[in-house]
C-alpha cells in the first residue's frame, strides 16, 4: 500500500533520504512538511523504518504494488515486469510492462489491444478529472 505523511512529520527527511525512488517531496505545507507521490511510491516501506517520528502510515485510498488489483498479481502475467509507475504510455498513460519474450517495455492497452491498466494510475487519472478546471480568461 502506498503511503502518506501524517500530522507528526517534524521535518526531518529521514524518509525523503531512505526513498529510493525519491518518491517523498517537501510538501510546501508547514504543518505536513513532506508529501508522498503516490504515483512514484513503490510501496518498499524504507520510509517507515526511518521515520523517528513515526509520521508514515499506509494510505488506503491507494493501490499497492503488485497488491489486488495489479494485473502482475495473476497468474496471466506471472513473467511480467513492471515500471510501477515511474515509465508510462505517452499515449494512454497507462504503466508499461515487459515480459522475457517480448525484450522491451510495452503499453498493453495500446500496444497490446488488451484492457489491462495499472490500478495506480488509473487512481490517478480518477483523481485528475475530479479536479475543477480553472475558468477560461473572458475574452
Amino acid at each position: 500500500m502506498s503511503y502518506r505523511v501524517g500530522a507528526t512529520c517534524d521535518g526531518c527527511g529521514m524518509c525523503a533520504l531512505a526513498c529510493p525512488r525519491g518518491a517523498i517531496l517537501l510538501s510546501g505545507d508547514p504543518e505536513v512538511p513532506y508529501t508522498v507521490v503516490q504515483l512514484d511510491c513503490n510501496d518498499c516501506g524504507s520510509c517507515v523504518v526511518v521515520c523517528p517520528r513515526e509520521a508514515l502510515a499506509p494510505d488506503p485510498g491507494w493501490a499497492e504494488c503488485m497488491g489486488r488489483g495489479c494485473p502482475l498479481s495473476t497468474d496471466r502475467y506471472a513473467d511480467w515486469q513492471c515500471t510501477e509507475g515511474r515509465r508510462r504510455c505517452p499515449e494512454c498513460g497507462n504503466a508499461l510492462w515487459t515480459n522475457p519474450a517480448l525484450g522491451r517495455w510495452v503499453c498493453l492497452r495500446c500496444e497490446l489491444g488488451s484492457k489491462v491498466a495499472c490500478p495506480k494510475v488509473r487512481k490517478a487519472a480518477a483523481q485528475l478529472q475530479q479536479v475543477p478546471q480553472a475558468a477560461a480568461p473572458p475574452g
